[in-house]
């Protein structure tokens, strides 16, 4: 199972010849020769010392049993180094196996009172996930062994175990690597071949979004950069005549107003989920980041509110600040539920990104058609999957197969209600949509950093919850029958 170590074979001559053999070497008879079992260096030390006889245990022949006496001399003194200490667990496992002394997985390994591989371990002195560990190294391609089998890289087990993981192609190169010393380390060896199977030629369509975009994770975190986009949303969102203050803070001094999406946040979702000249709608508008990052991107847009003030200040940013044309900027002071401007239509928008309102967490104006308004969770839930058939209606259909996505998005949060608990409005929506047909195609978590949070650590800790710190964006899609 081992190649005879010359040098060990020396060391061994000298020791006999000091001390005499100590240990007696294990041999089979058969016929009228025997077979070496275990003890070839002892064997060579004797020859070299020219001396006649040896000691010997003398077995019956049983080629099963003389493998396995083999296997067990090596494994136990650990002579091995873990390619060959791995293909000599494999071929023990067998052994034991056709001896009837092992149990097979799947058959019933402890009434039958058989050998299960816990045992195995431990005869070894291992733990089951050790053994299961330099068992695997078994599994390196078969050239790989053949390059590293005599190397000092084959001596640490956890190398070969990571290494065998790996596909056949990069487990070749690192083995080349090693043995040609363009590398001294199993780690720049790890290093350097993944570098050169790094899959860096992307179509340029790909290219460039990952450029872009960086990363599409699925908790991400925007935060606002002072750039032109931030600037135009600014001017709706803090307009001085047009905000909404949700709490006031430090004895009247601290104003916090209703949260609004992110731009950075708008704008990550219309680059990564439309192409310019798409049309993308928010039906439920608000301030208008939405809308502004669309047009800011080159998209048509389609926006509803039921504030004409809104309306009339995202129509101000887009058309000053953007080059959006005033055809493909259409702004609806109507519901953004019914949609009725649109009640003939089908399979017109690219993109259905939207922030709607939830159970009443916050409330955006005196309108009795806004979901604002609407705190019991089954009349909203009646409403918005109105909402959702006719947002079905109006996208068009997405192919997995074509890798074309036309998707819903919409942004979830949820709501404390004391004894009745914890409200998650991306549950309820997940519901709806799949009972209009939507598929959910992806959830997207990302990361709030409102300042409103600061005024709910007190009450969190009284009622052991945890401040929400998190949204979920719903990605669903629409496929043909």
């Amino acid at each position: 199972m081992r190649k005879t170590d010359y040098n060990a074979v020396a060391d061994l001559a000298q020791s006999i010849k000091e001390v005499g053999q100590l240990h007696s070497i294990t041999v089979a008879r058969k016929d009228d020769y025997y077979i070496l079992l275990a003890g070839n260096h002892r064997v060579e030390a004797m020859k070299m010392l020219e001396q006649e006889y040896i000691s010997a245990t003398i077995r019956d022949d049983d080629k099963l049993i003389n493998q396995l006496i083999e296997i067990e001399e090596n494994l136990c003194a650990r002579r091995n180094n873990s390619i060959e200490e791995a293909e000599a667990i494999i071929l023990r496992e067998q052994i034991l196996i056709q001896l009837g002394r092992k149990a097979v997985v799947g058959n019933n390994q402890y009434t039958e009172e058989k050998i299960t591989n816990d045992d195995l371990a431990k005869q070894l002195g291992y733990t089951r996930r050790t053994y299961q560990y330099k068992k695997s190294v078994a599994n390196l391609h078969p050239e790989v062994k053949d390059l590293l089998g005599e190397t000092k890289f084959a001596n640490n087990m956890m190398d070969m175990h990571k290494l065998q993981k790996l596909p056949d192609h990069i487990q070749l190169e690192i083995a080349n690597l090693l043995i040609t010393e363009k590398a001294k380390t199993f780690r720049r060896a790890y290093v350097l071949a993944h570098l050169k199977f790094n899959q860096t030629n992307y179509p340029d369509d790909i290219q460039r979004t990952k450029d872009t975009l960086g990363l599409s994770k699925s908790v991400m975190r925007w935060d606002r950069k002072k750039n032109k986009l931030n600037d135009i949303c600014y001017y709706v969102s803090h307009n001085e005549d047009n905000r909404i203050n949700k709490i006031t803070g430090q004895f009247g001094t601290n104003e916090i107003s209703n949260y609004t999406m992110c731009p950075e946040q708008s704008s990550w979702f219309v680059q990564y989920f439309s192409n310019e000249g798409d049309l993308v709608i928010d039906n439920f508008a608000g301030k208008g980041s939405n809308l502004i990052a669309a047009a800011y991107h080159n998209r048509r847009v389609i926006g509803y509110d039921l504030s004409p003030t809104n309306l009339q200040l995202i129509r101000t940013a887009c058309v000053d600040n953007t080059c959006i044309k005033d055809e493909d900027l259409i702004l609806h002071n109507s519901c953004g539920v019914e949609m009725l401007e649109y009640a003939g239509a089908a399979n017109i928008a690219d993109l259905y990104l939207l922030d709607p309102p939830y159970y009443g967490a916050e409330v955006y104006g005196n309108d009795e058609r806004d979901l604002c308004h609407i705190k019991d969770v089954g009349r909203f839930n009646d409403k918005f999957k109105t909402c959702l058939i006719n947002m079905k209606r109006l996208i068009k259909p997405s192919s997995f197969k074509d890798k074309i996505f036309k998707p819903i998005i919409i942004k979830c949060g949820s709501i404390r209600r004391g004894e009745k608990g914890l409200i998650e409005m991306k549950t309820e929506i997940e519901i709806l949509a799949r009972e209009v047909g939507l598929v959910l195609h992806d959830v997207i978590i990302n990361e709030l950093r409102s300042a409103f949070q600061s005024y709910n650590v007190g009450r969190s800790i009284e009622n052991r919850y945890t401040i929400k710190s998190h949204e979920s964006n719903l990605v669903f899609l629409k496929y043909e029958d």
